[in-house]
This record gives structure tokens, sequence and C-alpha cells, in this order.
């Protein structure tokens, strides 16, 4: 998108459409809004909701969009001799955006492994969270992978999980280690006998992960930190 945007700036300077100009520092005041909004939510510094960023972040992305698309007609009809040269920004935006859908940042591997383990535990799938723990696991309480296993065996082998909510978390990343802190709202399935004394429970769990063989992340390290907002250990757990 910074490509698309240099180069259509360098075009608008060519031909000196001076109409144009307003929308295209509109343009640049978005693209800037949409750039700092993130930067200040990662930082902590802009408490909203997850949601509510992204909802944000697609708005005023969609007018970026909007304002290109107008403006590439506007010029498509003005120079038409030269009609080739307004491409060359969409080609550049296009290109921006499916490079960042082949090409998964640390961040993004680290949210999809989370949500993927998440989303295991509800299904009862061992066999896919067995593969996103790392061979060096080892925790205050498990000291091996196998002995992990052999927990979430016996804790999946009844219905347990009905469906999990993620209500918030810490992400830091220092390659090739992470350190991962989240909320989940854990809601127990009818057949649980978990549920008989609560519906659900909210978990605070701290994981540390690494990134190993063929640029994956996979989890060396859980700990939990609070039940109901009460302190807790596996050992209580257990």
């Amino acid at each position: 998108m910074i490509a698309g945007i240099i180069v259509w700036f360098t075009l608008l300077f060519i031909h000196g459409d001076s109409r144009l100009w307003w929308q295209s520092h509109l343009v640049i005041f978005l693209a800037v809004a949409c750039f700092v909004l993130d930067l200040l939510v990662k930082a902590g510094l802009f408490k909203i909701s997850i949601t509510l960023t992204i909802t944000i972040q697609a708005v005023l992305c969609s007018a970026i969009t909007i304002l290109f698309i107008l403006q590439i007609i506007h010029i498509i009809q003005t120079y038409e001799q030269r009609r080739w040269q307004w491409i060359l920004p969409i080609i550049l935006i296009a290109a921006g955006f499916g490079l960042d859908l082949l090409v998964k940042t640390d961040l993004e591997k680290i949210n999809a492994l989370i949500g993927t383990i998440r989303k295991a535990s509800e299904q009862e799938d061992l066999n896919t969270i067995e593969a996103c723990i790392s061979s060096d696991y080892s925790d205050s309480f498990h000291n091996s992978k196998d002995a992990l296993m052999k927990h979430c065996r016996s804790l999946l082998s009844e219905p347990l999980v009905k469906k999990s909510r993620e209500l918030g978390k810490k992400i830091e990343i220092s390659p090739p280690r992470a350190d991962v802190t989240f909320t989940v709202k854990v809601e127990f399935d009818e057949q649980s006998h978990y549920r008989e004394y609560q519906p659900f429970v909210i978990l605070k769990i701290d994981v540390d992960l690494q990134k190993e063989r063929g640029k994956r992340w996979f989890i060396s390290r859980a700990e939990i930190l609070e039940v109901n907002k009460q302190p807790i250990t596996w050992g209580d757990v257990r």
C-alpha cells in the first residue's frame, strides 16, 4: 500500500492535476490514522476492544480504497491516452495484500497457534493439541510433553468444553522465543461433571513458545495463573 501511494503521488506530480490533491492528502491522512491506531493499541496506550480496532481499521482501509477508485476513474477519463499508468498503483497494492496473505508474520503465526489450541480443546482433538506442543515441553508440574499429553487425555476422556472465548491477550516476541499471557472464558459441556459446580470458568494462562523446525512456533511451557481471578497453579488444578 505504501508503494502504491508513492507511485500515485509521483504520477500526480507529473500530471499536476490540482483537483485531486485534496483527495490525495486525505488518503495519506487515513493511511497514517490506520497505522497510528494499530501502533497505539499494540503499545497499550489506547485501550479499545480488538473487535472495535479491526472495525475501525476496516473502515479506514475501505475509505482509502474508495478514494483510490474515484481518483483512478477521474484520471482515466481525463488522460485516456495514458490509461496504462493508472493500473500500476492497483497492481502494487494488490501485490502488497497478496504477499501479506502468503507471508505470515510471527504475530500472526502465534495468534493462529493459540486459536488452534483453543479450538482443539473444544473439539477434544488430542492429535492437534499434541502437534502444537514442543518435544522439549516442561512446566512446574509436567516434566515432559508425554506427561502433559497424559493429563490432557485424562481431562478430555469425557465431554469437557462446550466453547471458549478469548477475553484478552498480551504477546511479547523475541525470536526464537515468545511469551503469551491470555485470559479465556471456558464454558463447560452440559455433560461435564464440572458443570455441576459452575457453568463456566475464567482462566488466565501464561504460555512460552519457541520457534523450531520449518520456522513454526510450538508451545514449550504453559502455566495456569488464575481461575476466576484467584491465583492458582497446576498442582491445584490436578
